[in-house]
């Protein structure tokens, strides 16, 4: 049971689609606990700060999308959406179910311009029958960014123009769309936050259960490790992910590809060859 349990969790923690890219990078800073709760807030706030509003958001499309994943072995079904809100912020989530376990993930942030601010994370991973929930508030005005796990709240150090593990996606996208050479993010995991970089390898046409796109490779770059880790995006829909392939030691550890979208209203379609 014990041996199962593990296989789980790591499992599991690939499960957050492009959250294996913030893995093994490098740590910017990170503070230790300052209190702790006997009860823990809800994990999805009734409502959200209204200090951080978006001026002149982008114009990256709204969008749903489906995607097959196997993890060590496991099929997955996972789905992203991105929408508005009513408050005047958006939201990114992300939800994976297999007979394993379930994730969801939620991110609200706002737009300034063509940069993410975000304001509120949270996850919740459900692992045979046992549920554990985490999230993160962060208050620009004040400077400040709170990670509760479960019944500990810890003080993390506040860093200008980080991101959370589903937001910074978007920001990627829109930085592709902007034709932006550097690609490097500052990511909020755990109790860190750290440098993610991204190298652009080329163009390549896939086929998906979408049809045939075409996509723009990219790397994530990672010094002294066997991992290696490739995303395709497709460059007639606004850069949406629809490869991503993790592997370590020559040996495959994760994939997932994209089944099927709607960008815009619009459903995704390949290319007419």
């Amino acid at each position: 049971m014990i041996h199962l349990k593990q296989t789980i969790m790591e499992s599991l923690g690939y499960l957050c689609l492009l959250c294996v890219i913030a893995l093994n990078s490098h740590a910017v800073s990170s503070q230790e606990a300052t209190s702790t709760l006997s009860t823990p807030p809800s994990i999805v706030p009734l409502t959200l700060p209204s200090a951080v509003i978006s001026t002149a958001p982008s114009n990256l499309p709204f969008f749903k999308a489906d995607y097959d994943a196997i993890i060590s072995g496991v099929k997955v079904q996972a789905k992203r959406e991105y929408k508005a809100l009513e408050n005047g912020l958006f939201e990114l989530s992300f939800t994976a179910n297999s007979w394993l376990a379930d994730l969801t993930e939620r991110s609200r942030f706002a737009w300034h311009n063509t940069t993410i601010k975000p304001v509120f994370f949270a996850s919740t991973r459900t692992i045979l029958g046992i549920t554990d929930t985490l999230q993160l508030e962060v208050d620009h005005s004040n400077k400040r960014l709170t990670r509760t796990d479960e019944d500990k709240i810890e003080k993390l150090t506040y860093v200008d123009n980080s991101l959370d593990r589903l937001s910074f996606q978007l920001q990627l996208q829109q930085d592709l769309l902007l034709n932006k050479l550097d690609l490097t993010y500052k990511i909020i995991h755990n109790d860190t936050i750290k440098n993610n970089q991204f190298e652009i390898v080329g163009k390549e046409i896939i086929t998906t259960k979408a049809g045939d796109l075409e996509t723009l490779k990219i790397k994530v770059v990672r010094e002294n490790t066997s991992r290696v880790t490739f995303i395709w995006v497709a460059t007639e829909w606004h850069y949406l992910l629809v490869r991503l392939i993790q592997i370590k030691d020559d040996k495959e550890q994760f994939s997932i590809e994209l089944t099927g979208a709607i960008v815009g209203n619009v459903a995704v379609s390949g290319l007419q060859l």
